[in-house]
């Protein structure tokens, strides 16, 4: 990838992060002291931007999880780890700007939906190993999945972190925490 076409990237990621989806590609321009057409030498459109950013971020993300799949973590582990994953190519997004692209762009939105039921197929058969070998006790998978599908559906709403002054790896890790140690203390 060339050096401008990265440039534009990090700078399009900064304004999401500081703006949401509403910059302008005349934002970037600013931003870079570049022309339009360079600009859109590289990217025909704020669309093409936005979803090259986002399959940056999910293919990120396909490839943390593929390590920790392949690893020799024990399956609670993994678990947790594959839950917890946040993008390394660029610092996460504000919880805020998942809502606002659901609503500006449906269409990439979608790429999230997929890359989310990805996800949790593969964790249901992690579950279902988990109850094969034992390490998990039997439980309805669906439900459990649901739970966590749902969870953390609620948990990327960024009034519920706001007000609860969290980030979205601080609930995460909180719902797991319950979810895998269930609420019963175990001293009692």
């Amino acid at each position: 990838m060339n050096i401008l076409r990265n440039r534009i990237i990090m700078a399009a990621v900064e304004e999401i992060n500081l703006r949401g989806f509403k910059f302008t590609m005349s934002d970037l321009t600013k931003r870079l002291s570049i022309s339009k057409s360079s600009l859109y030498e590289n990217f025909s459109s704020k669309e093409e931007l936005i979803g090259t950013i986002l399959d940056m971020v999910l293919n990120d993300l396909r490839a943390q999880e593929e390590k920790i799949y392949n690893s020799s973590l024990p399956i609670i582990e993994k678990l947790k780890a594959i839950l917890l994953i946040t993008p390394e190519v660029f610092e996460p997004f504000h919880n805020r700007v998942y809502d606002d692209l659901r609503l500006t762009y449906p269409e990439e939105w979608k790429k999230i939906i997929k890359f989310r039921k990805e996800r949790m197929d593969r964790l249901a058969d992690l579950l279902h190993q988990g109850m094969e070998t034992g390490t998990i006790r039997r439980v309805n998978r669906s439900v459990v999945q649901q739970i966590i599908v749902s969870t953390m559906n609620d948990l990327m709403n960024y009034r519920f972190l706001a007000e609860n002054n969290m980030t979205y790896s601080d609930a995460v890790a909180a719902m797991l925490d319950i979810v895998i140690h269930g609420l019963l203390d175990k001293n009692k």
